[in-house]
């Protein structure tokens, strides 16, 4: 017989786009997950950071997603996390018109 989770138990991926002042486009991802503690928090978007094993992880792909992000788009990503409550990941991205093709509309 299979065990059913319990809803407080289920892990859960939400993600949630809106236009801010028609001149930002936010993504949010969050989870309801075990967290990340403060002291990660500080180092997730340093190159090389990471908390798996050695040998198992680079410590890229963050470092990569804030520098497309902010220096490559100038948008920002942000992390909010809190311990036992999940992480929430906010990307905000300026759109810029001259960059849109002719078929886009927003």
């Amino acid at each position: 017989m299979a065990s059913k989770k319990s809803p407080l138990t289920e892990k859960k991926i939400a993600i949630a786009t809106e236009l801010k002042d028609k001149n930002w486009l936010v993504v949010r991802i969050s989870d309801n997950a075990s967290g990340i503690p403060p002291d990660v928090q500080e180092k997730i978007f340093e190159t090389f950071f990471t908390t798996k094993a050695r040998g198992v992880g680079t410590g890229m792909g963050l470092s990569i997603s804030h520098q497309i992000v902010v220096e490559k788009h100038g948008g920002q990503l942000i992390c909010k996390s809190e311990v036992g409550s999940g992480t929430e990941f906010i990307i905000s991205l300026p759109i810029q018109k001259q960059h849109l093709t002719e078929n886009a509309q927003l």
